[in-house]
């Protein structure tokens, strides 16, 4: 009985350090809470997420999260933001299904994405279009300027 009592107490003590080692974020010297964008131009986004789109030329878009360091449980929320240039023919048939609403953004954000690129607008917005494109994301925009679309959508 003492020698099973000894060994717990061995185990406990080596699992408290090791809980104190993991609490105090050993040597490595690593940030926390720092976000991390990563920059794609695949279909990926477009295959997961916009339904309503049927054909666009290409898109450019960034993931991003925040990396909470080596103590973060469970997985971590991304959001991706970025530009998809659509064909004519698909651009005006968005105009033509869509009640679009002129809108003045000032929330247009890119880490690693040119912002040349996004244009001058007008821009407009249509909470229909967000309702039937995206699935199971949250949607912080998109603004559609007759050519191409800009969004920032967040996983939940």
């Amino acid at each position: 009985m003492k020698n099973i009592l000894k060994k717990a107490a061995v185990l406990g003590f080596a699992l408290s350090c090791l809980m104190l080692s993991a609490c105090a974020g050993g040597k490595s010297g690593r940030k926390t809470n720092e976000e991390v964008v990563i920059l794609y131009c695949d279909s990926w986004i477009m295959d997961n997420y916009m339904n309503a789109i049927s054909d666009y030329d290409h898109v450019i878009y960034e993931r991003y999260y925040f990396d909470h360091g080596r103590l973060s449980v469970g997985p971590t929320e991304s959001g991706f933001r970025g530009i998809v240039y659509l064909t004519d023919e698909e651009a005006e048939r968005l105009a033509a299904e869509y009640e679009w609403e002129e809108v003045t953004p000032s929330d247009i954000n890119f880490e690693k994405i040119d912002t040349g690129f996004t244009g001058d607008g007008p821009w407009y917005s249509c909470k229909k279009f967000d309702e039937d494109n995206y699935s199971a994301v949250n949607v912080h925009y998109t603004y559609f300027d007759g050519k191409k679309l800009i969004f920032d959508i967040h996983q939940t």
